[in-house]
């Protein structure tokens, strides 16, 4: 009798036996193979990892806050076990404080981190180091497990990443903060760096700026139409006001009339809208700050001289100085020509405008060079530079009309002349920086006493003279006056010279109090951190005409002024861009100017804003900060 290894309920047909015998032997031989790979897939596992320092400079005897971001690859996460560590390899003197871990996510009930893990610890400076850069060695290291398609964990892993940092003479600092890990500036990461840039001053999302990123990042054509109400939003701020009396001039001394206003008013705006939107992605692209280009001497010297001889032409020097051909292009109208200077004109004017920013204008800047999108970004800012443009339009349409007044003959000379005066004092107003306060009035105060004679100031006048010849000839006589007030002024400056008051004693000019500025974002942060006070960062550049504003209005608040006391107030220039400068805009992630930051007494970053804000506004938000 034979005999079955199985009862005959369990023998299987010789085709299945033979179908689970290949199922065994293929699942034997894929096993080794499927867990070969497995493990070669170790060494394809990029964990990118990337150090960011709290300061770029940091004073011996002092501390800062180091951040490291591990990148882990999606499937995987690293455990949460003794592994994870950080510690410095070189040099010495230098050493690593208390590392602060994220709270972990779960796995099975195991605490992992997936994603992007950001550990922090302080970065401690030994008192004996030398001034000067240094090269520091951190040694990551952490164990990373995947989740599919087996789990496992594979060995530790890590590596030596560098990062250098400048050392500056201890004499900074006094007496630091005795525990290491209170620190007063903590790490702004790229992605919250411009989150951070993309709110408004109240760091609401339902603010236009707000509402403007979200519609970005939605990718809905709703954005198009949020940042063209932004740009007609900004053509209201003080920062573009300087436009105001060149779009009028420029237009109302070329067209013939509402229509003619109207049109080259179109061909003014479009000119600004491409050097605009060219300014504002070169910008976004090379991280340059926005609006920079005014600071370059060649570039000032162009917008003046542009405004220089388009204020000439109307005064009517070209008659003689140019041909024809020239003249015509020069002083243009509602023909092709014209549309041509009206572009030309207007693409200046942009330049005037690029240091003007708010909160819709960072927001645009961040998007651009995060998406990489150039096309997209031309026209995003293309539509916002429109949208500031319709107040221009509106004023050249204006001004256009002036023109189709019924009067003609001397009066449209008259206003033609007006015409061109307010454009050379728009030249001499943007080649005051490079000329300085004291030749600048001296060469105002000349350009006044020209305006006086041209006015008609020494004219005489006839036995019945008319109320227009009189006027004429009693406010040449004003602008005289003036314009020898400047010229002495001018001159007294240049011989440095006190004017006497009436008492006999130098008259002591009444300067406005400012709050107590402190020159280096480093050295205030230090003070802060000794005292535990908060601290604002305004940064600065003489081009940027809403930095001045700032100073001359907001800054210069008495109430302002009191609020101030309580904080550290940081003032960076970044004026003439070096490269330390480009190191401190890119570590900060300052995109335009002004930009202040107001970090509380925990050195925690609350909110920035961009651009010019009134006092009251920015008195709200510093009695949000403790």
């Amino acid at each position: 009798m034979s005999t079955h290894l199985f009862p005959k309920r369990y023998k299987m047909a010789p085709g299945r036996s033979r179908t689970a015998g290949t199922l065994l032997a293929l699942g034997l031989f894929f096993l080794p193979a499927l867990l070969l790979g497995t493990l070669q897939a170790q060494d394809n596992l990029q964990v990118a990892v990337s150090l960011h320092p709290s300061h770029t400079a940091i004073p011996a005897g002092g501390s800062g806050v180091l951040g490291i971001v591990l990148d882990i690859p999606a499937g995987h996460h690293i455990q949460v076990n003794e592994f994870l560590s950080a510690q410095i390899v070189e040099p010495e003197g230098i050493d690593l404080g208390l590392i602060l871990y994220p709270p972990p996510q779960s796995y099975e009930g195991d605490p992992v981190y997936t994603g992007r893990l950001l550990l922090k610890t302080p970065l401690l400076i030994g008192a004996d180091l030398a001034p000067g850069s240094q090269k520091i060695k951190v040694l990551v290291e952490y164990q990373i497990c995947a989740e599919e398609p087996i789990f496992m964990c594979f060995p530790p892993d890590g590596g030596e990443f560098e990062l250098s940092i400048e050392i500056l003479p201890a004499a900074l600092t006094a007496v630091l903060n005795s525990n290491p890990a209170v620190t007063l500036l903590d790490l702004t990461l790229e992605d919250q760096t411009a989150d951070a840039a993309a709110d408004d001053a109240g760091g609401d999302s339902g603010s236009l700026a707000g509402r403007v990123e979200k519609a970005l990042a939605q990718g809905s054509w709703v954005a198009f139409l949020l940042i063209f109400l932004g740009g007609v939003a900004m053509s209201f701020t003080p920062c573009l006001y300087p436009m105001i009396p060149i779009t009028i001039s420029f237009i109302g001394g070329r067209s013939k009339g509402k229509l003619s206003g109207f049109i080259l008013s179109l061909f003014f705006v479009l000119g600004i809208a491409l050097t605009y939107s060219i300014l504002g992605v070169l910008a976004a692209q090379t991280g340059a700050l926005f609006g920079s280009a005014m600071q370059s001497t060649p570039v000032l010297l162009l917008v003046a001289a542009v405004l220089f001889i388009m204020g000439i032409s109307m005064l009517g020097a070209f008659d003689i100085a140019l041909s024809s051909s020239a003249q015509t292009r020069l002083q243009g109208g509602a023909r092709r020509g014209g549309f041509l200077g009206a572009i030309l004109m207007g693409m200046v004017t942009g330049l005037v405008a690029s240091p003007c920013v708010g909160p819709v204008v960072i927001v645009l800047l961040t998007w651009i060079a995060k998406a990489g999108n150039v096309f997209l970004g031309f026209w995003l800012m293309f539509t916002f530079a429109v949208g500031m443009g319709m107040l221009f339009l509106l004023l050249g349409t204006f001004a256009g009309a002036i023109n189709a007044l019924p009067k003609s003959g001397v009066w449209m000379a008259t206003v033609k002349h007006v015409f061109g005066v307010m454009l050379i004092a728009m030249g001499l107003y943007y080649v005051k920086p490079l000329i300085g306060d004291t030749n600048f009035k001296l060469l105002v105060g000349a350009f006044t006493i020209f305006v006086a004679t041209f006015t008609g100031a020494f004219h005489r006048l006839a036995e019945s003279p008319s109320w227009g010849s009189q006027f004429r000839k009693g406010l040449g006589m004003i602008l005289f006056v003036v314009g020898i007030y400047l010229l002495l002024l001018g001159l007294l400056q240049a011989g440095n010279v006190q004017l006497v008051g009436a008492g006999g004693g130098a008259a002591t000019p009444q300067i406005e109090a400012e709050p107590d500025w402190v020159m280096s974002d480093e050295e205030g942060l230090i003070l802060a951190m000794e005292s535990g006070r908060p601290v604002l960062i305004d940064f600065y550049a003489d081009w940027c005409g809403a930095c001045r504003e700032l100073d001359e209005k907001t800054w210069i608040d008495p109430a302002v002024m009191e609020e101030l006391e309580r904080f550290i107030v940081v003032k960076l220039d970044f004026t003439d861009r070096t490269p330390a400068q480009l190191q401190k805009q890119t570590d900060y992630g300052v995109r335009g100017l002004p930009t202040v930051i107001l970090l509380d007494s925990d050195g925690e970053e609350i909110i920035r804003f961009a651009g010019f804000k009134e006092p009251e506004d920015v008195l709200e938000l510093l009695r949000g900060i403790e």
